[in-house]
């Protein structure tokens, strides 16, 4: 083995090792049209955190195929846009409720109660 070939292994080995694994987590996700939430269905959500480039990771597949993808750099959480191919901010984040644990992203919301958040 060359000493490039070696340097190349090391690289890749250093560079799996600081990729977290996901995590899969059930739980329910809705629609929220002003102070209501609507549309509840089963959903997973896969968490990755301290992924090398963005922080947080977060990947949320519902029932009916609806797939949200979430980021957190630590500069605000965005949102990937399948329609304008780039990630964009989300405008508004908040707990629909704090009591039940739904936290929202613009009009999308998930039960976290049970899911980790840090």
């Amino acid at each position: 083995m060359n000493k490039l070939s070696t340097a190349l292994g090391i690289a890749l080995v250093a560079n799996f090792s600081d990729v977290a694994q996901a995590q899969d987590y059930q739980t329910f996700c809705y629609g929220r049209q002003g102070n209501q939430l609507v549309g509840k269905e089963n959903c997973t959500v896969t968490v990755t955190f301290d992924h090398p480039r963005n922080g947080l990771d977060w990947r949320i597949v519902t029932r009916s195929g609806r797939v949200r993808h979430y980021r957190n750099r630590g500069e605000g959480i965005e949102l990937w846009s399948q329609k304008l191919q780039k990630w964009v901010p989300v405008v508004d984040n908040d707990w629909f409720s704090l009591e039940d644990a739904i936290l929202c992203w613009d009009d999308f919301c998930a039960d976290w109660q049970g899911l980790p958040l840090d």
